[in-house]
């Protein structure tokens, strides 16, 4: 197999075989080349205690396909219902296991293309003629045009500032016997989920487990990034606040020695700012063990020569990546979870997100490496047309569900108004925005995005929020929803959100009382707003269109009733939280 290739993977875990599915189904010149014997390697091992945080939700209340991968984290993109995940294990939280074997029928189904036992020594370029040249460890040479890197997590990313870290074990290769723990002292590194990992799966053996992280935990209930910590694994902080000895603590470790009775010494650090005076403070605890979990590194530099060494970010964790996820390096791309080196928002870091980002990917590269013009649809330049194209999307689309506000929909439309819209899915937005050839158009951005910004610091508490919105105003929308922008000649012109939805779908009722067309109604007034395309026109975006059925649902509250109100209600910003309860008129439970 060695030679020259337009396309080199490097990596057989799911984003290399994602996008080797997009090659092999438009039968280009590519090839992957994989260090070991299996394709996935990586979650043989990997998590180490072989559960996944990544859903597998088999049972949602609509028939789409689309709106069905939403709720599966787990598949790859393809064209076989039965390569879906759901068909490989029916837990909530499945086996690794699990995604093993379906990594492997996924790559024996489409006979994708790929050199095992391919362990690459140096990546170089050809001065003659630009092409990248992999030789590997046995001495064999390929080349291509376009090197893309799907190596994906490599090794754990150990901090370099502490003494004595040879005495210290690590998440990849720490003691997963829960009998080798039983009664002794556990500090763990770490604030992710890799820490509260290994200490749930100690925390019913281990005496004392404490997990030192420098600062304050992100929940990903309230940041709505799934890479910071889940519930799933935070069953040390329920033990913690109920007091069972347990803790998660913000200090700095700072050194680990030896003690004379066998003990490991762990002096930590901590900022002590509510001190008289403020300070810091330098503490040392005896443990058993002390276990580092602190991430993963994504790029080895030593793989490159010195002419296509690429530059990176986060401390040399991550590549610097362009909004189409080109490394400094001109024709070198990176697949998969390090495409989180431009997204801390979405899901770019899990298989759920980097797949559309792969997809897209691969349309990027046949746009610009083989004139293919990226793909669109044509959309009918009527109000209908165009607003059941956005409703649709926004309705049903996993891509730009998983991916909110890093994907977008964009619709360009002429003002020529015999001539059809025309609408591209899954662009990173970023992307869209700085493009020049964008800036040159008139067109509808669409994303899914949330909202909690604009709720003040009443919005740093998500779960509070659990009360209905306000539907009289859609931009007041805390939770997941579409925000439709207009943008002339590359500038923005105006922009609008529409009203929330538990479901997620915003193409019919959720409620037996609201007007069922409200939303494309109120796509359908934007729109006429920027194309006039229907002089004069105004459809009803009223939640409720009949006021006599307004009065049988809505009670005004009374002016004492008002008196009682929670602190919340005497937030002065624009949006009021849906926080808001009774100080002392509601019934106890």
């Amino acid at each position: 197999m060695a030679g020259h290739y337009d396309y080199l993977i490097l990596g057989a875990g799911p984003s290399g075989l994602q996008m080797a599915y997009q090659m092999k189904k438009d039968s280009k010149n590519y090839l992957v080349l994989e260090a070991n014997d299996v394709p996935g390697s990586f979650f043989r091992y990997q998590p180490r205690h072989r559960t996944l945080i990544s859903l597998n939700k088999r049972f949602n209340p609509f028939p789409e396909h689309e709106y069905n991968m939403r709720h599966d984290w787990n598949s790859l993109l393809c064209d076989d219902p039965k390569l879906l995940f759901k068909h490989y294990s029916k837990d909530l939280f499945p086996s690794a296991d699990a995604l093993v074997s379906y990594i492997r029928d996924f790559v024996d189904t489409y006979k994708l293309d790929i050199s095992y036992n391919t362990r690459i020594k140096i990546i170089e370029r050809e001065k003659n003629n630009g092409n990248f040249m992999l030789t590997s460890q046995d001495g064999r040479k390929f080349t291509c045009k376009v090197l893309l890197m799907a190596t994906g997590a490599l090794w754990d990313k150990l901090p370099t500032d502490i003494e004595g870290l040879e005495l210290c074990d690590t998440y990849s290769g720490h003691d997963i016997r829960q009998e080798s723990y039983e009664g002794k002292a556990v500090c763990i590194l770490g604030r992710g989920n890799s820490a509260f990992e290994v200490a749930d799966h100690l925390a019913g053996h281990a005496a004392v487990i404490h997990i030192y992280g420098e600062k304050k935990l992100k929940h990903a209930w309230d940041t709505h990034f799934v890479g910071d910590l889940r519930a799933v694994n935070n069953t040390v902080l329920d033990m913690y606040q109920l007091k069972s000895l347990h803790a998660y603590q913000a200090y700095k470790l700072k050194s680990v020695r030896k003690g004379d009775n066998g003990k490991l010494l762990v002096q930590f650090e901590d900022l002590v700012a509510h001190w008289s005076p403020p300070g810091r403070i330098k503490l040392t605890a005896p443990y058993d063990k002390v276990i580092l979990c602190t991430g993963f590194q994504y790029i080895d530099l030593s793989l490159f020569a010195d002419n296509v060494k690429p530059d990176t970010v986060k401390n040399g964790k991550f590549p610097a990546l362009t909004t189409m996820w080109e490394t400094t390096v001109p024709d070198m791309y990176f697949l998969g979870t390090p495409m989180q080196s431009i997204d801390r928002q979405a899901a770019s870091g899990f298989i759920h997100g980097f797949r559309y980002n792969v997809r897209t990917l691969y349309h990027m590269l046949q746009e610009k490496y083989s004139n293919t013009l990226y793909p669109r649809n044509p959309v009918d330049r009527t109000l209908e047309g165009l607003s059941c194209a956005i409703i649709n999307r926004v309705s049903t689309a996993a891509s730009i569900y998983q991916m909110n506000n890093f994907l977008c929909d964009v619709m360009i439309v002429s003002d020529d108004k015999d001539k059809k819209a025309e609408y591209l899915t899954d662009l990173p937005k970023k992307y869209v925005l700085e493009s020049e050839d964008f800036k040159k158009k008139n067109y509808f951005l669409t994303v899914l995005q949330y909202g909690f910004q604009r709720f003040g610091e009443n919005g740093d508490r998500p779960n509070d929020f659990v009360h209905i919105p306000d539907f009289s105003s859609p931009y007041c929308g805390p939770f997941l929803h579409p925000t439709i922008a207009y943008y002339r000649q590359g500038k923005l012109v105006e922009e609008t959100d529409l009203l929330e939805s538990l479901l997620l779908r915003f193409d019919g009722q959720e409620f037996l009382e609201e007007n069922g067309n409200k939303q494309r109604n109120r796509v359908k007034n934007f729109l006429n707003k920027h194309l006039n395309i229907e002089a004069d026109k105004v459809y009803d975006e009223r939640f409720i269109t009949d006021p006599e059925k307004l009065k049988e649902v809505f009670t005004p509250l009374t002016e004492d009733e008002i008196k009682n109100l929670g602190k919340d209600y005497a937030y002065n910003g624009k949006c009021k939280p849906m926080t808001i309860d009774m100080k002392s008129m509601m019934p106890t439970m």
